[in-house]
């Protein structure tokens, strides 16, 4: 009896290898099917995709074939999220008929020997209803993706702009976010607003009070002459009350893919695709588990292996194990991200890459800290009030019981280890005792002037947290969106990760968002939930495209029609900047132009040409991305070849393999 084990990276192969040595374990390497590069690859009425086996990928399929027809037992355990399943679908949809009895459906959340006996033992059927979902979201986007950019194109090609510019269902909606809020930040007006601070000392200790202006929360006091009085007459401060309240403060919730992504962007600078990759190849290495999750719970057999390793260490623990609710919207067919052994409190010698020791390190901490006791704090809240009965007050916490803070630090250390969700708030102030009735000389007594302050530009965290919370995109889209939109130059991504839109992302915006829906901020949450319902068998696929189609459809009519905004006019003398000030020195230095020197792919002898493959990053202008076309017209028709997808202005050509002229 011989058994097939598929699996998509040749990573997680080499591990389940270690544990399967008699099972032959074949890499699908990703999607090994995808609708076609150079045309639509999907019409109405049916609306049914045409799949075709994605370049370079015949070898695969092939191997895949013939270790099947040898096989008596077949696995798909490709990833268990809705992609996982529509590669899954894929491959048992090219096996056919044949294979069917023999090939069964498994799905695990961590890779171990004992996570993957249990799901050989609770092997299924494909769920094809999780495949329409998926295949629904691919042929959506590409409908939207390709008659969007048709339509963009053409917008900009009858103002003379032969730029290239691209739009999608998802890519331009987190595009508008960035715009919108860079254009808030240039319209902003700060508003003058005052307050009094007075100083005061007593038994040694030295603190502040705030005078209380008695207007509505969130109203400014403006008005600065009342303010001046109120300073001029402060000259002691008479205890009016003093209140203390407990504060629980309460453990990190286990981490979801936009948690950790988050976390990562804060403590250790990483983009969301660095914080990604570094969990994949945690993840491939059976480290911890599946990290495309929006799920914050955890196994009950894994608490009680955190519950038994913290009182090992002597760590606070509740009486009952945490629970948390995770978001309406989550699917949660899995676990959060977590270590899958939690006394292995840091990665030895075999793992040698600092970025995945460090992702390693904090996904530990969180892991042990969400399933320890709550701290708890002292709130005390003192309320003054002057001779002439204008009140101030104060604030001070002390902590009362640790619970689960710095008890990660007593196990493995790590620097700026916070997990906090008040790490930005002003530190702790100390107060002395005080009793009612006492009065207080105030030391000194000032204005404040304060003006308010714009929104925040949107760094990687505060715009995965936006995505998360409006239901833009799902865990496992989240980098692939946000390199889209800096490849494509719409958007600056800085050192510090904040984003700043160029000319070119700003005017796209201004001409998409008055016409579509896909622009709206509701739609992709909307139509999100449209594919869990398909998941679910709620809903039809074809209803749900046709719909979404034909809205399209009738928007692009109206767009045809609409005259180009000012705006746009008035940004389009800014696009040659913004490309000149992207070139990297290199590039600027050289003596022959991009055009110049690739225009003519056959007479091309860039030495990175036969190297270069699809999907990678461009190597001429480094920012778009290798794509597969057909040459449609000419000596050369029918013949394939990799351009970059920033043409026309990045000319880059390789041809295909077999395809030389």
């Amino acid at each position: 009896m011989s058994t097939l084990l598929i699996v998509e990276s040749p990573a997680k192969a080499k591990k389940m290898r270690e544990y399967f040595p008699t099972f032959k374990i074949l890499a699908t390497l990703g999607h090994i099917k995808d609708l076609p590069v150079d045309t639509m690859g999907v019409e109405p009425p049916h609306h049914k995709p045409q799949w075709q086996t994605i370049h370079g990928k015949g070898k695969v399929v092939k191997d895949i074939t013939d270790a099947a027809k040898k096989a008596t037992t077949i696995y798909v355990a490709t990833d268990l999220d809705r992609e996982g399943e529509a590669i899954a679908g894929h491959v048992v949809n090219e096996l056919g008929n044949t294979h069917k009895t023999k090939i069964s459906r498994i799905t695990f959340d961590e890779i171990s020997k004992k996570a993957l006996e249990i799901a050989i033992a609770n092997k299924r059927q494909i769920n094809w209803a999780l495949v329409r979902a998926q295949e629904a979201r691919r042929v959506l986007d590409r409908y939207v993706g390709y008659l969007i950019t048709r339509e963009l194109n053409a917008k900009f090609k009858s103002l003379g702009i032969n730029h290239f510019f691209t739009g999608g269902r998802v890519q331009s909606v987190v595009l508008r976010l960035i715009v919108e809020r860079h254009l808030a930040i240039q319209a902003f007006k700060p508003v003058e607003h005052f307050g009094v601070t007075a100083t005061l000392k007593h038994a040694g200790i030295s603190f502040t009070a705030t005078w209380v202006n008695g207007l509505p929360p969130g109203q400014l006091m403006t008005d600065r002459a009342r303010a001046e009085m109120i300073e001029k007459r402060t000259k002691a401060l008479i205890v009016d009350a003093v209140n203390q309240k407990p504060k629980q403060i309460s453990p990190p919730v286990p981490l979801t893919s936009s948690a950790f992504v988050q976390l990562m962007a804060t403590k250790l600078k990483l983009t969301t695709k660095q914080s990604m990759a570094a969990a994949q190849k945690l993840f491939e290495a059976g480290l911890i588990t599946y990290h495309r999750t929006d799920s914050p719970n955890i196994s009950k057999d894994f608490i009680e292996q955190i519950r038994t390793f913290a009182r090992g260490k002597q760590l606070p623990l509740p009486l009952q194990a945490p629970f948390h609710k995770a978001k309406d919207s989550a699917q949660q067919a899995h676990e959060c991200i977590r270590v899958t052994d939690i006394n292995l409190l840091v990665l030895g010698p075999e793992i040698d890459d600092k970025t995945m020791r460090d992702v390693y390190s904090w996904i530990w901490k969180v892991t042990l800290e969400s399933q320890l006791s709550a701290g708890e704090d002292i709130l005390t809240t003192v309320q003054f009030h002057n001779e002439a009965m204008d009140f101030f007050k104060t604030n001070a916490t002390r902590m009362k019981t640790a619970g689960w803070r710095n008890a990660a630090e007593k196990c493995i250390p790590i620097t700026s280890l916070s997990t906090s969700e008040d790490e930005e708030e002003e530190p702790p102030v100390s107060l002395p005792d005080l009793k009612i009735g006492e009065r207080i000389a105030c030391e000194s007594v000032k204005l404040d002037i304060k003006h308010t302050e714009p929104p925040l530009v949107y760094t990687e965290k505060s715009l995965v947290k936006e995505l998360d919370r409006l239901g833009i995109g799902r865990p496992s889209t989240y980098a692939t969106i946000i390199e889209r939109i800096v490849t494509l130059d719409y958007v600056t991504r800085h050192k510090t990760l904040k984003f700043t839109p160029t000319s070119k992302g700003i005017a796209v915006i201004h001409l998409l968002k008055n016409y579509f829906s896909f622009m709206e901020y509701l739609y992709t949450a909307d139509i999100e939930e449209s594919f869990d319902k398909i998941a679910s068998r709620k809903a039809d696929y074809l209803p749900v495209i046709s719909h979404a189609h034909d809205a399209l459809l009738q928007e692009i009519e109206k767009f045809r029609a609409a005259a180009i905004p000012d705006q746009v006019k008035a940004l389009i003398s800014q696009f040659a900047n913004d490309q000149s000030a992207s070139k990297t020195p290199e590039k600027t230095s050289t003596k022959k132009t991009a055009t110049q020197t690739t225009a003519k792919p056959a007479s091309n002898k860039s030495p990175t040409i036969g190297t270069v493959k699809v999907g990678d990053k461009c190597p001429e202008c480094q920012k778009g991305t290798m794509v597969l076309r057909t040459i449609n017209s000419g000596k050369n028709q029918g013949k394939e070849f990799k351009g970059c997808t920033s043409f026309p202005t990045c000319r880059f050509f390789s041809w295909a393999q077999g395809s030389n002229a």
